[in-house]
């Protein structure tokens, strides 16, 4: 959330380390990946599909009700009808962005990894060998032939590799994934000697060090993190962080790079960032509270 945030703020100022905060993108979904191939999944897909959707798409409703109302009614940006329609769906990858809203697109990618997750468990259970042939190939092409890592594939494909990694794993492995990342990092930057701060982010080997970056930093703070912190006694703060993560990630992008942006309120940079971040915690806060209220309703 952290990475995510500072990356769109970095970007409102042109600022090239943006493109290294970025991997925060990567870390999100071979990590909900992670997380949904440590939970036991309820047998029928369908009360898995009712949980999840109601979590996630309910407060993306909210908000998304209340942005285009803002929207319209101070005539902030001209829709088409096309583009509501589409972000309506949670199909907004697919379309023209809203300004303000090009953030979105990783619901998309999230919804078709929730709809396809008690599946892939199911099936992984009865032709586990399969399953891992299946998601090679599948690498393979995206990542060989298309080569095109930022394509929609691509993220879906990464949050299953870490779902792979979480139905497998054990210490063992997570020291053998870190070994062969670090090799594989170490040979591109040999390669490549690539400049980590570039707008050229879609070149073909910077965008194969940022998805093993992100898996390399994901499993290295997975592993280290609980030998410093207590994982049986989480930390207050962090915990109350967590549980507005996701109001965070709706809320905080149309407050930088939209209409909407409170980057130039004052002459004062830092003062700025300030309130920026007061505005996104309460809003989110106030998001959580409404959608909370809402599902205690359904």
């Amino acid at each position: 959330m952290t990475l995510i945030v500072s990356c769109h703020i970095a970007q409102c100022f042109d600022l090239q380390i943006a493109y290294l905060l970025n991997i925060g993108v990567q870390i999100f979904f071979f990590m909900s990946g992670f997380l949904y191939g440590q939970l036991d999944i309820p047998k029928s897909p369908f009360d898995f599909y009712k949980k999840r959707f109601i979590k996630v798409l309910l407060p993306y409703y909210i908000f998304l009700v209340v942005i285009i109302a803002i929207y319209l009614v101070f005539q902030l940006y001209q829709f088409n009808a096309k583009q509501i329609l589409f972000y309506l769906l949670n199909l907004q990858w697919f379309s023209t962005p809203i300004e303000g809203l090009n953030h979105l697109w990783f619901l998309t990618v999230l919804m078709v990894g929730y709809l396809l997750t008690p599946w892939v468990i199911k099936f992984h259970k009865k032709y586990p060998l399969f399953f891992i042939a299946a998601f090679l190939v599948c690498c393979v092409i995206e990542f060989m032939l298309v080569r095109k890592f930022y394509s929609f594939c691509a993220w879906v494909v990464l949050y299953f590799s870490g779902m792979l990694f979480g139905l497998y794993y054990s210490k063992r492995i997570s020291n053998l994934v870190l070994l062969m990342s670090a090799i594989v990092l170490a040979v591109l930057l040999v390669l490549f000697k690539p400049d980590w701060l570039t707008q050229f982010e879609f070149r073909y080997h910077t965008i194969w060090l940022h998805w093993v970056l992100g898996l390399f930093l994901f499993v290295f703070f997975f592993r280290v993190l609980p030998l410093v912190i207590n994982p049986n006694k989480k930390h207050p703060f962090i915990k109350h962080l967590d549980s507005i993560s996701y109001e965070v990630y709706l809320i905080h992008h149309p407050l930088i790079l939209g209409p909407l942006s409170m980057m130039f309120l004052t002459p004062y940079v830092w003062l700025n960032i300030l309130l920026l971040l007061f505005a996104v915690y309460i809003l989110s806060r106030l998001l959580h509270y409404i959608g909370s209220f809402s599902k205690s309703l359904l």
